[in-house]
């Protein structure tokens, strides 16, 4: 049996085990005011049963927030998934290194920021079980190319990673066209776009495709490229490129070059890197994009002018999003219409779908958006 022994103090609650005929269970101070069944769930979760110093947790979440552990630095911030709901370990969040405040705008640290915090993703173990739950049955191999993810504190509230998409990206690293796939044809161009900080671009570098990673915001961009050299990808056929998404992918149209895989994960809404100056097009592809972007009304607009960028008859699409506007359902029906018929005949391609999200140490599932993947595959 396992002697398990939850030490107060330790943001992932260290637990240690002896080969011993009996159960100890010492409770820290956070469980004592638990409910029976939420110390078992916790007690048998994984993400208490071991120190992770160097990965994701979410430990828990409740009125509007969730408390983190990165890399064992306990983080407490918003979350707007996790209203009308309480807390299940309110005695943690007390011991909270960082907070961000959303009437300030601004982080309120305990004790300093360290200046090299990462979290691993993926490896030999199969670390993102740790990390997510989606709602879908997968057929894929357990574990993906391990990845180094720094973490940091933005102005917005965020820590230059979302854990929640690791299924996504072992998604896009083991259904990569094989490594002798000849590069005619484009079969080995990926395009990244609203890419942010690049670990779905490394995720697709690391199994061989040549990735053009296209973010509007310049701190984005360099901070991928200090992922890429963490990851020692320094050298792999990445272009980084601070642009706007919808300008880019006209360009893209009016080159003629083509993408055998696309990944979008738009924000709700936002703003562009600025004006853009105005060129003569149709008006499928205006040239001028709205300063101000907005999902529901611009992601159809975008995604039309991908379709025509994906190559042939084989290619891959990954659409990701957090809006209340739009969902997987929308997003679906709306490729399922619109892109039947383009250059694929009565091909079929295929659909994954569902909700991305987050466990905790209580096992309770976090929303965290949607996914798409769309792919059709007719030359194997």
């Amino acid at each position: 049996m396992f002697l398990f022994t939850l030490v107060h103090g330790l943001p992932s609650w260290l637990a240690t085990h002896e080969n011993h005929s009996c159960l100890s269970i010492s409770l820290a101070p956070q469980l004592q005011n638990q409910p029976f069944d939420c110390c078992i769930s916790l007690l048998h979760d994984p993400l208490l049963s071991f120190a992770l110093p160097n990965r994701y947790q979410l430990i828990d979440f409740g009125n509007g927030r969730k408390l983190e552990s990165l890399a064992g630095r306990l983080v407490d911030r918003p979350c707007p998934a996790a209203e009308h709901v309480a807390p299940r370990i309110p005695d943690a969040w007390q011991d909270a290194d960082s907070r961000f405040d959303l009437d300030s705008r601004s982080w309120h640290h305990r004790t300093p920021w360290p200046d090299d915090i990462r979290i691993h993703v993926g490896d030999e173990d199969d670390a993102t079980s740790d990390l997510h739950s989606c709602d879908v049955q997968s057929d894929l191999k357990p574990g993906i190319e391990a990845l180094c993810l720094p973490v940091e504190p933005t102005p917005f509230g965020h820590i230059g990673v979302f854990p929640e998409q690791a299924e996504n990206w072992r998604w896009l690293t083991q259904t990569a066209p094989p490594s002798d796939t000849p590069a005619r044809g484009n079969q080995r161009q990926a395009l990244n776009l609203f890419a942010y900080t690049g670990a779905s671009t490394m995720a697709m570098a690391s199994s061989g495709m040549h990735v053009a990673h296209v973010d509007a915001a310049k701190p984005n961009v360099e901070s991928a490229k200090r992922v890429a050299v963490i990851n020692e990808l320094q050298t792999a056929p990445i272009r980084y490129l601070v642009d706007d998404a919808v300008a880019f992918v006209q360009r893209e149209l009016r080159r003629g070059n083509r993408y055998h895989t696309i990944v979008l994960d738009p924000p709700a809404y936002g703003h562009g890197p600025g004006k853009k100056r105005s060129t003569k097009t149709t008006e499928k592809r205006p040239a001028k994009q709205a300063q101000a972007w907005r999902i529901q009304r611009d992601l159809p607009l975008l995604l039309n002018n991908c379709f025509d960028l994906l190559t042939g008859r084989s290619f891959r699409l990954l659409v990701t999003g957090h809006s209340a506007e739009m969902d997987e359902a929308d997003v679906t029906k709306f490729i399922k219409k619109n892109l039947l018929g383009r250059r694929i005949g009565r091909l079929q391609p295929q659909f994954e779908t569902g909700r991305m999200s987050l466990t905790d140490a209580a096992e309770r599932n976090l929303d965290a958006g949607f996914f798409v993947r769309c792919w059709l595959n007719a030359d194997s």
